[in-house]
């Protein structure tokens, strides 16, 4: 089971420190280190597909997560977020991967 809660607080953190970057077109463009990247259920195919190849392009580990981001950000149509601090990006990554076991 993902821990959703922290994952949230981790991504609230990188929003208040000014360290995370929206959107597919955002992300292809952003000028700062990007450590992982989010993304949710309702990003089109074609936005997914071109997401995965910038992160395997760039060696970014990309993950689906089960929340709306739109919601959490409370921004609209965001449907993917890179957060570029490295501490907070390996705090996600933790929670990720204890997931997959």
């Amino acid at each position: 089971m993902i821990n959703t809660t922290k994952i949230k607080s981790y991504i609230g953190f990188a929003i208040k420190m000014r360290k995370a970057t929206f959107g597919v077109e955002g992300i292809k463009t952003c000028r700062h280190k990007i450590y992982i990247v989010l993304y949710d259920e309702s990003l089109a195919e074609n936005s997914r597909k071109k997401l995965s190849d910038f992160c395997a392009n760039n060696n970014i580990k990309c993950v689906l997560v089960n929340f709306s981001l739109s919601e959490l950000t409370k921004r609209s149509n965001v449907k993917a977020v890179a957060i570029e601090d490295n501490s907070l990006g390996s705090a996600i990554m933790e929670c990720v991967e204890v997931q997959s076991e």
